[in-house]
């Protein structure tokens, strides 16, 4: 692929890139940087490219996307992992004994969902949006709302709250 022709390909493609990585962060600049390291590794290969492109630079994204964000869980599970820390030897250990419980409970509450809603309900815990969730699994938002509604009555059944 001649370097007029990869550039032709990148103006078609940028925005649609763009709108699959800023559909997934919500957040512009890391949209940008997303499509950016993509680019650079889609130039990198430039010579193997077939008429496949489009979807492999899509496919990419997604997956650039998704790769991010488990880094940026890891950041934040360590940044909890030290706030726990720093809670257990802190005054409030009866509150946070009391919130550890509570998360054990909730933990095994959702160990008796079916596995589609276990996977779900694990997502949200996890902060993230039902956009998000549709991005990496690819289940339709409203089947994601109604899979998590039922969760939620399950687990309210179980719990008995």
């Amino acid at each position: 692929m001649t370097t007029e022709n990869f550039e032709n390909l990148i103006h078609e493609l940028r925005p649609i890139l763009y709108k699959v990585a800023f559909n997934f962060f919500h957040d512009k600049d890391e949209a940008e940087d997303t499509i950016q390291e993509v680019l650079m590794k889609l130039w990198m290969k430039r010579n193997d490219l077939n008429e496949q492109v489009r979807s492999l630079a899509i496919i990419a994204t997604k997956n650039l996307c998704v790769s991010k964000w488990r880094k940026q869980k890891l950041r934040a599970s360590a940044s909890l992992n030290k706030n726990t820390d720093e809670l257990q030897s802190g005054e409030s250990t009866n509150a946070h004994l009391m919130a550890e419980e509570q998360r054990k409970m909730i933990e095994l509450a959702i160990s008796h969902l079916p596995r589609s809603e276990q996977r779900l309900m694990q997502m949200r815990q996890q902060g993230m949006e039902n956009e998000e969730i549709v991005a990496i699994t690819g289940i339709p938002i409203r089947s994601i709302r109604t899979m998590l509604s039922s969760a939620r009555k399950k687990m309210i059944k179980q719990l008995k709250i």
